[in-house]
């Protein structure tokens, strides 16, 4: 069904989404810990909100994808 190398590219897009997502949701949390009003929440803010949910619900996509895509390949 899936050789070595469509399963490392399957692998390596998994990884490269969580690590943007990681990378983007540090980003934002720890920009917020350094502005001067500490009341500031940068992600709140409905743009980056709503680019973390597309982002998360990618990645929770991709990874139940794959653990699907393995158990059908372990089974065979």
């Amino acid at each position: 069904m899936m050789n070595d190398k469509t399963l490392n590219t399957a692998l390596l897009a998994l990884e490269g989404i969580g690590a943007i997502f990681v990378g983007l949701f540090l980003a934002v949390y720890l920009g917020g810990l350094f502005v001067v009003p500490q009341t500031t929440v940068f992600h709140s803010d409905p743009t980056i909100k709503l680019t973390l949910a597309i982002l998360g619900i990618l990645f929770l996509i991709a990874v139940l994808a794959t653990v699907v895509l393995a158990a059908i390949k372990r089974k065979q």
